[in-house]
Order: structure tokens, then C-alpha cells, then sequence
């Protein structure tokens, strides 16, 4: 899988600039990361370790990813809000992270927003499960129904060598075809975020 963060997020990211009006910046980062969010929480309190786990499959992109996606944007987006208060750079920060709702929680606007927050939210956490699924010799997409079916060719799943776990992962690492993948993405997607970053970064965001 490509790293958490900024790999996710720079490969989702440029949706921004085909449909700028279609996405939330901070709500498609925060569901490109929910799914290893997700399974880090469940890994290590019940587990001890990380593994792909719910957060990768269908009953917990709806439930928990979904769910902890939005509290997150939402908390970030009202820290966001207050810091604007402390620095020189608070149109750019606003412009990036968009503001929590305010006013009456009823109202026309919020329900805007939080449409708009929960579908950017899901296009980010089905991005992250989309590249991982082509990056990793897992595919836990239908569990508990269903663990690791083989939608690939054989060549796809041969394993070249395997590397020991540490004590945080829990099980061994296979590395093959997919682990090439894993390396461009991850190499692509820090690329990418740097680079839509800078561009806004010099635009004033």
C-alpha cells in the first residue's frame, strides 16, 4: 500500500483541479488516509499490531471510515479556524482547510457542506483502498464474507521473497509484482503532492 500520507493524498488530490468544485481539499486528504487510520486504532488495541483489517472492507468504509473521516474534518477544520486567528497567513490557511460549518446546524448551507464533506470523505477512502488493492498481495475488500479472492493472473501473487515482520506489523512481508507497484505509487504520490502543494502554495491557495 502506498504510504498513509502524503502518497494517498497526492494520488487523489488532482481530482481537485478537474472538478474544483466537487471536492473538499481537507475531507478527500482526511478519507485518503481513514482506511489505515481505521486499522491502526482496531490493530493495536485489539490486535496489538497493525494488518488490514475493517478498515479496508466494505462493512468499514461505510461504518468507521466514513464516520471517523467526517469527525476528523471536522476537527481539523475548526482547529483550523482558530489558528486563522494566530497567524499572518490566514487567508491562505482558510483557503486550504475549509471552515466548520456555522450558524443554525439545520440550515441549507451546513447540509451543503457535510454532503460535500461526505463525498469527498468516501472518494478519498475508495482511492485508498482502489491503490492498495494493486499494490498488496491482500484484498480484504468483501470481508468477513470473503478474505483475499484473486482477481489478478497467478504471475500477480508470486511471491519473490518474503521479509520479517516487525513487531508493530505482526506478519510477514511478501514482496512481488505488487511491491513494484507499491513504489511507484509511493514515489508518484509524494511527487504529486509536492508538486500540487507548491503550485498553491504560489498562487496564494
Amino acid at each position: 500500500m502506498p504510504m498513509t500520507f502524503p502518497a494517498h493524498q497526492g494520488l487523489i488530490l488532482p481530482v481537485m483541479h478537474k472538478w474544483p468544485t466537487s471536492f473538499d481539499a481537507l475531507a478527500l486528504s482526511v478519507g485518503a488516509a481513514m482506511p489505515d487510520i481505521t486499522d491502526t486504532l482496531l490493530g493495536f488495541s485489539i490486535n496489538g499490531y497493525f494488518k488490514q483489517w475493517y478498515g479496508h472492507a466494505l462493512i468499514g468504509i461505510f461504518t468507521l471510515d466514513l464516520w471517523g473521516g467526517l469527525i476528523i474534518t471536522w476537527f481539523l477544520a475548526l482547529v483550523a479556524r482558530g489558528l486563522s486567528r494566530f497567524t499572518d497567513r490566514s487567508p491562505r490557511l482558510q483557503a486550504f482547510l475549509r471552515k466548520a460549518p456555522n450558524g443554525d446546524p439545520a440550515g441549507s448551507s451546513n447540509r451543503t457542506q457535510r454532503h460535500l464533506w461526505s463525498f469527498s470523505v468516501l472518494a478519498g477512502i475508495f482511492s485508498h483502498v482502489g491503490f492498495d488493492l494493486i499494490s498488496h498481495d491482500t484484498n480484504l475488500l468483501f470481508y468477513p464474507w470473503a478474505e483475499n479472492p484473486r482477481w489478478f493472473p497467478a504471475w500477480w501473487y508470486k511471491i519473490w521473497f518474503k521479509v520479517r515482520p516487525s513487531p508493530m506489523f505482526g506478519k510477514t512481508y511478501s514482496v512481488g509484482v505488487f511491491s513494484v507497484l507499491w513504489g511507484m505509487l509511493t514515489l508518484l504520490g509524494i511527487f504529486s503532492f509536492i508538486r500540487i502543494f507548491r503550485q498553491k502554495y504560489e498562487n496564494g491557495i
